[in-house]
């Protein structure tokens, strides 16, 4: 099942499978700006990464002596989610833990995602609860993909990222899937946008929890879309290594990847979230077209 939201200016879908952002398209210029999915490319649109970002080691890890197997951005993107609030504007989907959950990850939780139409873009929420009587631990992240060109009088190289405010960031090589953080090196966030930009997988770039926001943009019309986060600990941009390929991936990200030195207990994965016992994790993030 599909839900649509509409304002003024935009019309979006969402699929509750997954919960999805599937089309966030302009009433004004009827350019649509999420990525349609490809099989051929890449048959997702953008995906909730939940209960890990990226992969952990050899895909297993521990939580206690009790060895676990989890896939990479783990398994919530392709579960079926249930609609618990519908506005016009407005949707909150929800995914609770189960047998099928607790196979590869043995925590109880209570995951929310919320859309919301805004002024030329929509908001999109994470809200991770705890109902158990233990800590829980997770990462979670958004993995949004944009139509690259835009419009059909533009090319893929006319495109840039800029990271905003403009100055040097720790940004982490990801080697066979894994971080090296190790190896980190500084840059100003400034990509140019071509096939050969992601020929080594995304580049991951360490936000240290501040506000931030990662720009898509034309050179050629100045189109593009913005991507705002308060507080995400990572952004990763990914585009497929592939001839032809018509998106780019600004991922926010609160986790990442295991590192390729891990010792594989989840409770001490880097950057993992940790809830205790009726707490509440709530972030989010915005997406503007422009």
């Amino acid at each position: 099942m599909v839900v649509v939201l509409e304002n003024k200016d935009l019309y979006a879908t969402i699929k509750e499978h997954g919960a999805e952002l599937s089309s966030l398209r302009s009433k004004k210029t009827g350019y649509e700006y999420i990525w349609y999915g490809d099989a051929a490319y890449w048959s997702r649109q953008a995906p909730v990464l939940f209960p890990i970002v990226g992969k952990v080691k050899n895909g297993a890890y521990y939580v206690g002596k009790q060895k676990y197997h989890l896939g990479q951005h783990g398994f919530a993107r392709d579960m079926d989610f249930t609609v618990v609030e519908k506005t016009k504007s407005k949707v909150i989907l929800e995914l609770l833990a189960n047998e099928a959950t607790k196979a590869s990850y043995p925590f109880d939780f209570i995951l929310q995602l919320t859309f919301e139409l805004c002024v030329d873009g929509i908001k999109v929420s994470y809200t991770v609860k705890n109902p158990s009587a233990s800590e829980i631990y997770f990462s979670i992240g958004g993995h949004p993909a944009f139509n690259v060109p835009i419009t059909t009088n533009e090319k893929f190289d006319d495109y840039r990222v800029e990271l905003l405010p403009t100055k040097k960031r720790k940004r982490i090589p990801l080697i066979d899937g894994l971080i090296k953080p190790a190896e980190s090196f500084f840059d100003e966030g400034q990509i140019t946008v071509q096939q050969e930009t992601f020929k080594d997988d995304a580049l991951i770039y360490a936000l240290e929890n501040k506000p931030t926001t990662v720009r898509l943009v034309s050179s050629s019309s100045n189109h593009g879309v913005s991507l705002t986060t308060e507080d995400a600990a990572f952004v990763g941009i990914w585009s497929p290594d592939k001839e032809n390929s018509r998106f780019v991936c600004l991922e926010p990200w609160w986790g990442v990847a295991d590192s390729a030195d891990t010792t594989g207990d989840f409770t001490q994965k880097i950057a993992i979230n940790k809830l205790a016992p009726t707490e509440t994790f709530h972030k989010t993030y915005q997406i503007k077209i422009f």
